[in-house]
């Protein structure tokens, strides 16, 4: 009997042990087979596709320590060349796509600038450890508190395709462009007074100044083409030494990218006598040199829609629609949220992301890019003409009618239109 027991408790054990090698076994194959999956869908083969920053790239200011911490919520991060990080503060009622949106001006400006002046500008800005910070509200004194660095105030923050910046509402102008290149001037650039990234830069910008402005002070505020009725605001700059040079340089940047273009005055409320960038050419054609010195014509960033815009945003001038004397400038563009709508570019050659909705986007005239979240095989795509029907068989990027579209991009290969 006791053999017997004995038996059964042996083939008892025997199996126990082979079932738990099985099930381990089968655990394994089954986080093996979840790696590999994540593997896939996060694996890059193409070397033309670009993660763009996106949300996910926005962090919570834990663990900075300091005010930083203590006043900012969040924040995102610009590397510099040097793997310094230059950060971007940001308070809580900050949407995460005005945050982003400071990340692309900032992008804009220190790319451009490392190409034609090299690391220096980008990498003195990571090293200093200066903040660009986003506090809630407007500069009105309240958060005088939160102010650890340049502010770029909430109020004044019109990202792309927001109810602002559409509408171009004046009383929410848009001061991202200038504030940034505040901080990108005093930090990476430098001035007369301050040298720090680039000399020549600073002496241009100086000269631009001094040509802007009356010879005569007594003129200040009554001629010229800059400072026109502001002579109390002029005297308070030239008492700190480089304010000149900054308040007039972003005055020509905000018109060359069209943002007063819609304003019942010049740029600045009437203090630049620029409106757009023809007559730029003109009126101040030292300042129109330099900016071209170093900012592209077109906005060579990805610029993100507001996830509240809805229809058909347009990347071409259209009187009828004044926010375009802006979003003509724009060749890089994601939709973003979960609205069905759409992109209408321009001639150039486009770079397009849709977003989770179904997307119409019309590529127009040039060599123009769609870009989707996943790998070409994730995807069924039919042609009739000129039309390409996209469809996400993952449900990511919904369905996308695609028009004037030279090239499908994925994470695995480019596809070219005509060879569908």
């Amino acid at each position: 009997m006791k053999k017997i027991i004995n038996s059964i408790l042996i083939l008892t054990l025997i199996f126990s042990q082979v079932l738990l090698i099985s099930c381990q076994n089968n655990q394994v194959k089954e986080v093996a087979q979840t790696s590999e999956t994540t593997q896939v869908e996060e694996k890059i083969e193409n070397v033309n596709y670009v993660e763009y920053k996106s949300t996910k790239d926005i962090k919570s200011t834990k663990g900075l320590g300091g005010k930083a911490e203590k006043y900012y919520t969040k924040y995102i991060e610009y590397l510099a060349p040097s793997g310094k990080s230059i950060k971007i503060l940001a308070q809580d009622k900050i949407s995460d796509e005005q945050l982003l949106y400071a990340h692309a001006v900032m992008e804009l400006y220190l790319r451009n600038l490392t190409q034609v002046y090299g690391e220096k500008i980008p990498n003195l800005i990571g090293g200093s450890g200066n903040y660009l910070v986003m506090p809630n509200g407007k500069d009105d004194g309240t958060n005088q508190k939160a102010v650890i660095g340049q502010p770029q105030y909430q109020l004044e923050t019109a990202n792309v395709g927001s109810k602002w910046y559409i509408e171009n509402d004046y009383e929410h102008r848009d001061s991202t462009f200038e504030e940034i290149f505040h901080f990108v001037h005093d930090s990476g650039v430098g001035t007369v007074n301050n040298e720090r990234g680039s000399k020549k830069l600073a002496n241009m910008i100086n000269d631009g100044k001094n040509n802007a402005l009356p010879k005569d002070k007594k003129d200040w505020g009554k001629k010229g083409i800059w400072g026109v009725n502001a002579k109390e605001s002029l005297e308070e700059w030239a008492n700190e030494p480089g304010s000149l040079e900054a308040e007039y340089i972003i005055c020509v940047i905000d018109t060359y990218y069209g943002l007063w273009e819609a304003s019942d005055t010049t740029a600045l409320f009437g203090e630049y006598l620029g409106k757009t960038r023809e007559g730029l050419k003109t009126l101040d054609p030292m300042g129109l040199e330099i900016v071209e010195s170093f900012l592209p014509k077109q906005m060579n960033v990805m610029m993100r829609v507001d996830p509240s815009f809805e229809g058909t945003f347009k990347m071409h001038l259209d009187d009828k629609d004044k926010y375009t004397f802006k979003s003509q400038y724009l060749d890089l563009l994601s939709l973003t949220g979960k609205n069905n709508s759409n992109i209408s570019a321009n001639d150039n050659d486009n770079i397009l992301l849709g977003n989770s909705g179904n997307n119409h986007i019309d590529g127009k005239a040039g060599n123009d890019v769609v870009q989707f979240s996943g790998s070409s095989q994730e995807y069924t795509i039919t042609k009739d003409g000129n039309i390409l029907s996209i469809n996400d068989n993952s449900n990511r990027d919904g369905q996308d009618i695609l028009e004037n579209i030279e090239i499908l991009r994925f994470k695995d290969k480019d596809i070219q239109a005509n060879d569908l």
